[in-house]
């Protein structure tokens, strides 16, 4: 009896491992409804992280015969995000996914995305804006430590040249005075 409970324990821990090897991570996409058409929008690759190539994935289904829709060619896709807009170059995502298209880019700064869609999709007018899920700081998933930021990499760079050219006028002008004054000392020399 003691092996049989045993024997079903280690079995029930077997199917549970099998089930979440198998299972998909849960995507963060958003569900849209455009007349007669269903829409999925978010990201090709999640967790978004800024600084990391990604880009805009858009899948568009007839919802009565669940046909996807191949041709979004009259379909502007736009991206924004703090006060600024960029409109996306959609592609297929895949030749064995129909009706699912990606419009690359990299986030460059963590937060909100909203994304744009306007046009038309075969006869139907689209007009929707869409937030997708929040775009993380890349540190947030590096291992073993954390890579420096590069845009705040970046800045240090900037600030310290900027510091090193103000540094380098200074001197610059600390060298002419110096040349004036031995040549006013030089000159009231010679006076004497």
């Amino acid at each position: 009896m003691r092996s049989y409970r045993l024997l079903s324990f280690v079995v029930a821990v077997l199917l549970l491992a099998a089930l979440s090897v198998t299972t998909l991570p849960v995507l963060a996409h958003e569900d849209v409804d455009v007349g007669p058409y269903a829409l999925e929008v978010g990201w090709v690759d999640e967790p978004p992280l800024a600084g990391v190539k990604n880009a805009v994935f858009l899948s568009v289904v007839e919802k009565e015969s669940g046909q996807p829709v191949e041709d979004i060619s009259n379909l502007q896709v736009a991206i924004s995000a703090g006060g600024l807009e960029r409109e996306l170059t959609m592609r297929p995502l895949g030749e064995d996914t129909p009706g699912q298209f990606a419009g690359d880019f990299i986030p460059t700064r963590r937060g909100v995305y909203t994304v744009k869609l306007t046009g038309k999709i075969e006869e139907t007018d689209v007009n929707v804006s869409q937030d997708i899920e929040e775009a993380e700081e890349a540190a947030s998933i590096q291992f073993p430590e954390a890579l420096p930021d590069a845009l705040a990499m970046n800045r240090d760079i900037e600030e310290a040249q900027a510091t090193a050219s103000t540094a380098q006028t200074l001197a610059v002008i600390g060298i002419v005075i110096g040349a004036v004054g031995l040549a006013l000392g030089l000159w009231g020399l010679r006076r004497r």
